[in-house]
């Protein structure tokens, strides 16, 4: 059983049905986010250690509750305990393993990679604090039908992220030939009523604005937000949506483009 620390900033298990050993694998990465996913799964220890609650185990193993997986895990426990490796509270201790430094690419390398990956435009929105937010994305994606799920990243720093953090519900409207002025105004304005100077929106008090000729909107409610690498995953689960027939823009090696007139199916 083991934990890893990506150096993304994620946590998983690795070998969650392996009760014979128990470490966390840690990535190269800066001491203080080091630290501060130490402290998202425990209690560091200056020793090259950190104590693990069973249930933070439990969680990300993902066989809580399994019969056999229980039976194994708790055996695993009374075994840390008679050698004298849980504390008062319960807490089993395990030790930092160092993965070495691994091939990875360069910032100019990734991205001029990706320019190659056609992707559809959105526009995202969200009621903020002010009234309405919204940003453009082009790594909008199909999560799952049933149930209707979709996602999109947001970077840590971006001015959409508050409205995203605070709400619980998000528009998606996918931008077809004809909303060119609405992606021009999102790229170009500041953070707010600029943004929507331009375009057939409908701006209801309660609900996220909608581009009322998009080529496809999705109207979400936020169930998940998770931080990898310098963004974060929001996943939204569709309770309207709408479609009409036009021909989409794509960001296709950074530029927009428009395909061909394709009519609705």
């Amino acid at each position: 059983m083991r934990i890893h620390l990506t150096d993304a900033g994620t946590v998983e298990m690795i070998e969650p049905k392996n009760f014979r050993a128990l470490d966390v694998l840690v990535d190269p990465q800066p001491e203080e986010q080091l630290q501060k996913a130490l402290r998202k799964i425990g209690a560091p220890e200056g020793d090259g250690c950190v104590r693990l609650s069973p249930d933070v185990l439990r969680f990300l193993s993902g066989q809580a509750g399994v019969t056999e997986w229980e039976d194994g895990f708790a055996a695993m426990f009374g075994y840390a305990a008679k050698a004298g490796w849980v504390d008062e509270a319960g807490r089993v201790r395990a030790h930092l393993t160092f993965a070495p430094a691994g091939q990875t690419v360069s910032c100019d390398d990734f991205k001029a990679a990706m320019r190659a990956l056609p992707a559809g435009i959105a526009a995202i929105t969200a009621k903020g604090e002010t009234g309405d937010n919204g940003m453009i994305v082009s790594s909008l994606t199909s999560i799952s039908a049933e149930p209707p799920m979709v996602g999109f990243f947001v970077h840590h720093s971006s001015s959409m992220l508050p409205a995203l953090q605070d709400q619980g519900t998000f528009a998606a409207n996918l931008l077809g030939r004809d909303n060119n002025d609405v992606l021009d105004s999102f790229v170009r304005n500041p953070q707010g009523e600029a943004r929507f100077a331009t375009g057939n929106w409908r701006r209801d008090s309660d609900r996220p604005a909608r581009l009322m000729d998009a080529l496809a909107y999705m109207e979400c409610d936020i169930i998940h937000r998770y931080r990898i690498g310098t963004h974060i995953l929001v996943v939204g689960r569709i309770r309207e949506t709408a479609c009409s027939a036009a021909s989409p823009i794509i960001n296709f090696n950074a530029s927009t483009r428009v395909l061909a007139d394709i009519a609705a199916e």
